[in-house]
């Protein structure tokens, strides 16, 4: 029970990927870009074979009401993972192809004062072997994926996805790698690699604010739906780059799979609310930094163990999440 709920997680952890970035390369040169006394497009830039790399962080508590227990399971997990994003080439209608490659991992968890896991990529340790989770993310540190865009930075093809799933469930329970495989999906990864879907559709100046929708499909959570209002607060230097202060707020739902056989594990958020904000480079064209949190209630049904013939009974576990995620631009070259 423990592994799937902890492999569950790592679905909401990677559900929201805005680009965020922040300390070395272009980061360190003084912006160039001088405030506007009116509005102007906030609009993403790819530079023929530069490469930037960004690390998310995710601190998460929980709270889990399993029928028959006297108290409430308490759990506290922290994740991470670094990844870069390197342009290619163009392409002649204005497209571009990025590779995207995985750098590092970690996660840790803790179930009341007891330290379930503690897994890093960087720092290899003996009991490696016998955690589940380094045998996950060891596979992916190292994945590369390829994005075709066309020239409103949408996502046209994604290549390398059939071969990154085939390196997760090579000598794998297909079981505990469900919630992974389905997590690292080719409509993940659009939804990753669309980067213009939280600016704004025209120019726009401190005070204008603007929707977000955005559905991602995730396996046994189904499709998860995000709604967001954006707001351009203001101007701001943010360390040595002058940025477009995004702040916002929304909520997150989900609409079940109705492919998802009678009996199989599912996920339903029934209360989510998140906010941040974000600060975006015009002169890189980028989001350097982006903060948020998040709260969500959600019920996690999963099939009982049932004697002789008889059909599995499902079991509901309410779980009550808060999660705090950044992620940051480490780097442009």
């Amino acid at each position: 029970m423990n592994k799937k709920l902890l492999l569950i997680t790592t679905l909401l952890a990677a559900s929201l990927p805005w680009l965020g970035c922040n300390k070395s390369g272009k980061l360190n040169d003084k912006s160039t870009f001088k405030t506007p006394t009116g509005p102007v497009e906030l609009k993403v830039k790819w530079s023929l074979h530069e490469r930037v790399v960004q690390d998310l962080d995710m601190k998460m508590t929980m709270e889990m009401a399993i029928p028959g227990q006297p108290a409430p399971m308490k759990q506290d997990m922290t994740m991470g993972q670094a990844f870069g994003m390197t342009v290619l080439q163009a392409t002649p209608d204005g497209g571009h192809e990025v590779e995207m490659d995985f750098i590092s991992a970690r996660m840790a968890s803790k179930l009341g004062e007891k330290t379930l896991f503690d897994y890093d990529s960087e720092k290899k340790a003996p009991a490696d072997k016998a955690n589940p989770v380094a045998d996950v993310f060891g596979k992916i540190v190292g994945t590369k994926i390829q994005f075709f865009l066309d020239a409103s930075n949408a996502v046209e093809r994604v290549e390398g996805v059939d071969a990154l799933t085939a390196r997760l469930t090579t000598g794998a329970q297909a079981e505990a790698m469900a919630p992974i495989k389905g997590m690292y999906n080719e409509g993940y990864f659009k939804q990753m690699m669309s980067a213009n879907q939280f600016l704004p559709p025209h120019a726009v100046q401190p005070g204008d604010t603007w929707p977000v929708r955005m559905e991602i499909p995730m396996a046994t959570m189904g499709t998860m739906v995000m709604a967001y209002e954006v707001t351009l607060q203001s101007w701001e230097m943010h360390g040595k780059r002058n940025c477009a202060r995004m702040e916002f707020q929304g909520t997150i739902q989900t609409k079940p799979d109705p492919a998802v056989k009678p009996g199989a594990m599912s996920i339903s958020i029934l209360e989510g609310n998140t906010s941040g904000v974000a600060w975006f480079d015009p002169d890189l064209g980028i989001t350097i930094d982006t903060k948020m949190t998040q709260d969500l209630k959600m019920v996690i049904r999963v099939p009982m163990p049932a004697r002789g013939a008889a059909a599995p009974q499902m079991q509901g576990i309410t779980n009550q999440m808060s999660q705090v995620m950044t992620i940051k631009l480490e780097s442009v070259k």
